[in-house]
């Protein structure tokens, strides 16, 4: 029976080292929480320890406080003034604005939209000028258009004139009963005064070269004037205007015009 007073010694010895550890713990809790011994006169919070065992992470998107009720607020508003009223290098408002250019792509000077008017008339000797109709080969959707070559006497004086009249005046009896046409009706007039510069001829035409065709005889139309022109009497390229303003485009599909008319990769047919 003389063991039991050393027993009860050892467990109140046990129990102040346990309670020691559960103030040390609650020290390391409190000054986690921002309490600072230097600033207070009491050794711990108002609040006590009413938070112990309620202490969660703060969730991700928490509910937004009111700045007003920081006790910094103040302090953080003069930092934003003094953000707000930083001077910042700032670019002229007289600056013009970047262009993006492509150096690679080099500048090309389009013709005038406007028809430039008449120039000197071109005049040749009489002899024989070809033209070119058209002869369709093949039947239902495999028919396909070819270039006939064929010729027309000429009695001299102004060629361009009268070869535009003789693709609209079309073949004649025997040749249509070859098959040969042309996609250039009758209706389709030219004016006479036209311009060969620097090897372009500027034509003017009628309206009526815009309708009456697909856009198959719409190209077998471009294709007709431009074998029948280029290559003869200086002309390299041919541009088209109708009611002195340039053609860009043709049927209502708008089959679109290039810058200026050259003969096509298409065969030939002699006749």
């Amino acid at each position: 029976m003389a063991v039991l007073p050393q027993i009860q010694e050892d467990k109140w010895k046990s129990l102040r080292y346990f309670l020691g550890g559960i103030f040390f713990v609650l020290v390391l809790i409190e000054k986690s929480m921002g309490f600072d011994l230097k600033t207070t006169g009491n050794f711990f919070p108002k609040q006590g320890f009413k938070n112990i065992g309620k202490l969660t992470e703060k969730p991700k998107f928490a509910e937004p406080t009111d700045p007003f009720q920081s006790e910094n607020f103040e302090d953080e508003l003069n930092w934003e003034e003094e953000v707000f009223n930083h001077t910042y290098p700032s670019t002229s408002s007289k600056s013009k604005p970047n262009k993006i250019v492509d150096d690679t792509i080099p500048e090309i000077t389009l013709p005038e939209d406007r028809f430039p008017g008449a120039g000197k008339r071109i005049q040749a000797e009489p002899g024989y000028l070809p033209v070119y109709f058209l002869k369709f080969y093949g039947t239902g959707k495999n028919s396909q258009s070819q270039l006939v070559k064929l010729t027309r006497e000429f009695p001299g004086g102004d060629p361009i004139v009268f070869l535009f009249q003789e693709l609209t005046k079309g073949p004649n009896g025997e040749e249509k009963t070859k098959g040969v046409l042309s996609a250039l009706t009758k209706k389709i007039r030219i004016d006479p005064n036209y311009r060969l510069e620097n090897g372009i001829l500027h034509l003017s035409v009628s309206e009526d070269f815009n309708y009456g065709g697909s856009m198959e005889i719409l190209k077998d139309r471009l294709d007709q004037i431009t074998f029948t022109y280029v290559g003869h009497f200086g002309i390299q390229g041919v541009v088209l205007y109708t009611n002195g303003e340039r053609i860009r485009s043709l049927g209502s599909d708008g089959l679109s015009l290039p810058d200026v008319l050259a003969k096509s990769q298409r065969k030939v047919i002699l006749f």
